[in-house]
């Protein structure tokens, strides 16, 4: 794995010293090169203090070693005034319900939920606008007017927060998609970071959240053959030639956009993953065959910021084997003691016990608190007993 990644990077280098396109100026200087890299045991922590369990924290700890930084784009344009996202929120009585808003609220939400994220973990990320005041085509990128670096070195929590909000709050909705341009600055970056990234192990977890489709500056409309296919040549150049990890996540319940995007996820085949917000999310997860688990805002969050794991970039794509659904049930169960060497009769009735000694969970897809496994529809994802055996056989409608 390691040195495929590094022959890649090589392949990459070549590329690059071979490129007739000199880059963009920018303003911004901050490097995507992380000096310092806490534990994997100090990571794991922070990671359970968000909400996390154990086993899952261990495996998102072992990606953060790899990341350089985190890289969110946020889609500002005049259509995400639109009326119809949502946002996830604790009420006064400590449970979570989802409430409706604009997209933009939604896109706010998301970005300021990241970022204590990734100050409680101690990942430096940083935001990216689509559109800024002040910022016109082919202007370099400027620190506080069209983006924001949150790390923990950087200063307290509260003011790194209050800086995101402020940017935030100046920049609403307004006309215009040209994410090619922010991704050919981002790619301009990591080209001149490229070596030190190499160097460092280290990889660009990029997050594209957006609820429309591509234009370019002027255009003033969606759909545009060129602007699309610009956008799916940016994509390609950008993942197959530079270490990132892309995820595109989608504001919108429009099937156009929805439609575009997937459709590059499925034809490009590049380290990219597509996500729908919390809830068509968890429709998703289930409706490819990965029902037996409550899909929870912590483990949203997990797949929106970007992971290497291939099992949890698959659970919307195909149902789990079943040495996948043990692998997972454990990680989610949060248990203290390994249950991997159990056969899977044992290891559903061991789980079954920790399940019911746990709390609730937040599920997205039921909008309520549930068991994190649902002990019989796991029996049947790991094929066990009458109900996970015969049953599907005989009876498939019952399931």
């Amino acid at each position: 794995m390691e040195q495929h990644l590094l022959n890649a990077q090589a392949l990459a280098a070549a590329r690059f010293e071979m490129a007739s396109a000199p880059p963009l100026p920018c303003a911004h200087q901050e490097s995507m090169v992380r000096e310092h890299v806490e534990s994997i045991e100090l990571v794991q922590g922070g990671l359970v203090e968000l909400g996390v369990p154990r086993g899952l924290a261990g495996v998102v700890a072992q990606d953060d070693k790899r990341i350089g930084l985190r890289v969110y784009l946020l889609d500002n344009s005049g259509s995400t005034s639109q009326p119809d996202g949502s946002v996830v929120q604790q009420g006064a009585d400590g449970r979570l319900r989802q409430r409706p808003c604009t997209r933009w609220e939604e896109i706010c939400a998301f970005a300021e939920d990241h970022a204590r994220w990734n100050l409680k973990v101690g990942t430096p990320c940083e935001f990216i606008l689509l559109n800024s005041m002040g910022r016109t085509s082919g202007s370099p990128m400027v620190e506080g007017r069209d983006c924001i670096h949150i790390d923990r070195p950087h200063g307290p929590e509260t003011s790194q927060l209050q800086e995101l909000r402020e940017l935030l709050m100046n920049n609403g909705p307004s006309p215009g998609t040209p994410i090619v341009e922010r991704l050919q600055d981002i790619q301009h970056r990591i080209q001149a970071n490229f070596s030190a990234l190499a160097q460092a192990r280290q990889m660009i977890f990029l997050t594209i959240v957006t609820d429309g489709l591509p234009t370019s500056r002027g255009s003033g409309q969606s759909g545009w053959v060129k602007d699309t296919k610009r956008t799916i040549e940016t994509m390609r150049s950008l993942c197959a030639s530079l270490p990132v990890q892309l995820v595109i996540r989608l504001c919108t319940d429009e099937e156009q956009t929805i439609d575009f995007y997937n459709n590059i996820d499925e034809e490009l085949e590049l380290p990219l993953d597509i996500l729908d917000d919390i809830s068509g999310e968890a429709r998703e997860v289930a409706k490819h065959g990965n029902d037996w688990f409550a899909y929870t805002p912590v483990l949203h969050r997990i797949r929106e910021a970007g992971t290497l794991s291939k099992m949890l970039d698959a659970i919307d794509e195909r149902p789990l084997s079943v040495l996948e659904a043990q692998q997972l049930a454990e990680l989610l169960c949060g248990s203290q003691k390994p249950l991997a060497g159990l056969g899977k009769r044992q290891f559903v009735n061991e789980l079954q016990e920790i399940v019911a000694q746990a709390p609730l969970v937040y599920d997205a897809r039921w909008q309520e608190m549930r068991p994190i496994v649902d002990i019989p529809k796991l029996r049947i994802a790991m094929r066990v007993g009458f109900r996970g055996v015969v049953l599907p056989v005989i009876c498939p409608c019952l399931l």
